[in-house]
């Protein structure tokens, strides 16, 4: 158990707490006319997400207090579990499909998307393998391998189908490659040629082709596949400077489908208006930032990359669902980190975040890092 809790970003901490709070709280404010509809009572979504942020501070306290190394040890037999358990998604009966989409697994009253549990998995095993290279992340057999692996989570992801989901690990995992020492023309000579593929993919999806459609003439599909969309740029209007009030929005009214979730930001924004959307960017920023600045100092590579791939994850999720909320990029299901409600993605994310924590805390201000290379890196 780890003794060096006086060392640990008191500051971050802080600040994890603030948005889980805030949270519970948005999750109300977005959902009380739906649960209201749907299960005859206004706290049916508040109860489960409240209950469910008891869970993940309770994990996110455990991996404080866990020496990351021990989550490094163990990640080759996560990494392995999580591969079963995309695969496994593929050979449950049709009806745990939920829109055509296996990404779910059921345990008990418990709901939750595999890809959370490979993306933490990826990290963790990048991470030990990183740092067994060494000066090997030079050679392009070694970039090869780990990528290779990392192609199978991805293919697996994408194929539930979650394009944005295999999009956002495998740009985690270039990154975590590239600042363990890979070399770039490398990474380049890999990666550039799947980027035809990747557009393919879209073109060949009809539901993803119409929500290019949709996103590049809003206009003309604000009545169909823009909905969405449109009603979410409608929210974010009516918010103006300053909002209309906590809890006083009207796109939660069934204006706007699925409030409390990947569109939460346009409540958001209606409710607290554009200073309170900077406020809570800037309490988002400050945790990027924090996490970062431990990835920096982290005292190894194990910990260096950890700490930067779980730092990451938040930063893109949240850019991303922003993103969407306002229109810059077409729709697509990505929640917002520690407001969207979904209990288990945000017990996953305190928990990848608890491990950031123990890193600090074992971390000293200004530690250069010692590259495979023998050189001295800063990150």
């Amino acid at each position: 158990m780890n003794t060096g809790r006086e060392n640990m970003d008191w500051p971050l901490f802080a600040a994890i707490l603030l948005m889980l709070g805030f949270g519970i709280v948005l999750v109300y404010s977005s959902s009380f006319a739906l649960s209201q509809n749907k299960y005859g009572g206004p706290d049916y979504f508040l109860a489960r997400q409240s209950i469910r942020a008891l869970v993940g501070i309770a994990c996110f306290m455990i991996c404080i207090n866990v020496d990351y190394h021990r989550w490094g040890r163990l990640s080759g037999i996560l990494f392995l579990a999580s591969i079963i358990l995309l695969a496994a998604l593929f050979v449950l009966p049709s009806h745990h499909a939920i829109n055509g989409a296996r990404r779910w697994l059921s345990l008990g009253p418990l709901q939750f998307q595999v890809s959370d549990i490979a993306r933490i998995a990826l990290i963790l095993f990048l991470a030990r393998k990183c740092e067994q290279a060494g000066g090997e992340m030079r050679r392009l057999k070694t970039v090869v391998k780990l990528l290779a692996l990392t192609g199978i989570v991805c293919g697996l992801i994408l194929a539930e189908p979650n394009f944005s989901t295999a999009a956002i690990v495998g740009v985690i995992a270039m990154a975590i490659l590239f600042i363990s020492g890979a070399n770039l023309a490398h990474l380049g000579a890999i990666v550039l040629p799947a980027i035809p593929a990747a557009v393919g993919l879209v073109f060949i999806a009809p539901y993803r082709l119409k929500r290019l459609k949709s996103f590049l003439d809003l206009a003309d599909h604000r009545g169909d596949s823009g909905y969405q969309s449109f009603q979410s740029l409608v929210g974010l209007g009516n918010g103006g400077l300053f909002g209309v009030g906590l809890g006083k929005g009207e796109q939660k009214f069934f204006y706007l489908p699925e409030p409390h979730t990947d569109f939460i930001v346009s409540i958001l924004g209606e409710e607290i208006g554009f200073i309170g959307l900077l406020a809570v960017g800037a309490v988002l920023a400050f945790i990027v930032y924090r996490g970062m600045k431990i990835a920096s100092r982290a005292p190894d590579r194990t910990g260096q990359v950890m700490a930067f791939g779980f730092t990451a994850a938040i930063a893109m999720y949240a850019i991303i669902n922003a993103s969407v909320a306002s229109g810059l990029i077409p729709t697509t299901g990505v929640p917002m980190p520690f407001l969207s409600y979904g209990g288990m993605s945000l017990i996953f994310t305190m928990s990848s975040m608890g491990i950031v924590l123990n890193i600090s805390s074992r971390s000293k201000a200004g530690l250069s890092l010692v590259n495979g290379g023998g050189k001295h890196a800063t990150f």
